[in-house]
C-alpha cells in the first residue's frame, strides 16, 4: 500500500506542475479564460494543496496578469485556500477523473476564504480540462465539454514544450 501512495503522490505533483502550465497557456491563448481571470479581484491569491505534505499550486492575479507557482508552500494571506483531505482526492482531480465541482460535492477538500472566487477558478479549471483531456476521456468521466476557442494542439504543445510561461 505504501508504494501506491508514493506513486500517487508523484503523479499528483507531476500533473499539478503541468496543470499550472496549462493554466498559463490558456491565459495566453483563450479569450474566454482571460474573461474569467478578469472577474477576479486584483492581487487575488488562490492556493490548492494536498494534505499531508502533498503537492501545492498557487495562482496569483496581479495587474491583470496570472502567474502560477508549484511545489512551494507559500506563507501569507490567501483569498482562497483549498486543501484536499488526502492523496486520493487530489489524485482524482489532477488525473481528470473528477472535476473540481464533483470533488467539492463529495467533500474531497476543505475550503477557506472567498467561495465566489473559488467558483470562478473552478470554471477556469473546467476550461483547462477541456483543452488537456480528450473528448473521450471527458465523456467517460462525465466532465463538461466546453468550446475550445484556441487550438487544442497548440495549447497542449506549449503546455509540454513551451518553456517558461510566467
Amino acid at each position: 500500500m505504501k508504494g501506491k501512495k508514493l506513486f500517487k503522490k508523484f503523479v499528483t505533483s507531476f500533473n499539478m506542475y503541468f496543470f499550472a502550465r496549462a493554466l498559463m497557456c490558456c491565459f495566453r491563448y483563450d479569450e474566454d479564460f482571460r474573461k474569467y481571470v478578469g472577474m477576479l479581484p486584483d492581487k487575488f491569491v488562490f492556493r490548492m494543496r494536498v494534505l499531508p505534505d502533498g503537492a501545492t499550486m498557487t495562482l496569483v492575479k496581479e495587474n491583470g496578469k496570472l502567474t502560477s507557482f508549484t511545489g512551494m508552500v507559500t506563507a501569507g494571506c490567501h483569498d482562497v485556500d483549498v486543501c484536499f483531505k488526502n492523496i486520493e482526492g487530489g489524485f482524482a482531480f489532477v488525473t481528470g477523473k473528477k472535476s473540481f465541482a464533483k470533488c467539492l460535492a463529495q467533500s474531497a477538500f476543505v475550503i477557506s476564504g472567498d467561495v465566489s472566487g473559488m467558483m470562478t477558478v473552478s470554471h477556469m479549471f473546467d476550461i483547462v480540462g477541456s483543452y488537456m483531456l480528450t473528448k473521450r476521456v471527458l465523456k467517460k468521466y462525465d466532465r463538461a465539454i466546453l468550446s475550445r476557442k484556441a487550438g487544442v494542439h497548440k495549447v497542449r504543445f506549449y503546455t509540454v514544450f513551451g518553456g517558461s510561461l510566467a
